[in-house]
């Protein structure tokens, strides 16, 4: 289901579900002025390491009816230190790892403030990597409704749902640096590691029209 433009969330590291919708867009909209959701893709991803699916999240300093763009990351937990490790035993000897991780590191050193400049500055990242040129709106205040010629995604990806429920992404397996079995929709940086290049081709073949 392609659509001209969505109103959507910012996710860290997002799924691939979350970037064949980007890509499948004309118009993007990130919804900033929410409340900031606990236990969603706000604040984390999911990669393949050596024991299997891994979580990853950025722990922020939070409390109810937060708005989603002030909230900041908690930098007295030793995360950083953790996504490194667990980046690196997982795809340190993928193919692109020695082409890409260096440019999300310099991200996790330039350590932003708020959730949504770290996640902005990973996006751009693979974005980069992916070749595609994109630009973004923010919303400036809440609403409910948005207008009528946006598609409104907000909250609808789900780390509570399978992607089978939305039907917007069709999984296209590719060869993963671990599990004999592939496991679908992972972060975006499972893709790139693997496939480098070719992953723009791989998202482009999972949108589910």
């Amino acid at each position: 289901m392609s659509s001209s433009a969505i109103c959507i969330e910012l996710h860290y590291l997002g799924s691939l579900e979350f970037f064949t919708r980007l890509i499948n867009s004309k118009k993007v909209t990130l919804e900033v002025t929410d409340y900031f959701l606990k236990q969603t893709y706000r604040n984390r991803c999911y990669i393949m390491g050596p024991n299997g699916i891994q979580m990853l999240t950025v722990p922020v300093h939070y409390h109810k009816k937060l708005i989603f763009r002030d909230v900041t990351i908690d930098y007295n937990q030793n995360w950083i230190k953790d996504h490194r490790k667990a980046l690196q035993a997982a795809y340190g000897k993928a193919p692109f790892f020695d082409y890409f991780y260096d440019l999300f590191d310099q991200v996790w050193v330039s350590k932003p403030t708020h959730i949504l400049d770290l996640s902005m500055l990973m996006m751009t990242v693979c974005l980069k990597i992916l070749q595609i040129d994109m630009s973004f709106n923010f919303t400036t205040i809440y609403q409910q409704k948005v207008q009528k010629d946006v598609l409104d995604l907000r909250d609808v990806i789900s780390t509570k749902k399978f992607p089978e429920s939305r039907s917007f992404y069709r999984p296209i397996p590719y060869i993963q640096n671990f599990g004999s079995n592939f496991a679908p929709n992972l972060s975006i940086i499972d893709l790139i590691m693997c496939e480098g290049p070719n992953s723009i081709n791989i998202i482009k073949q999972s949108i589910n029209d």
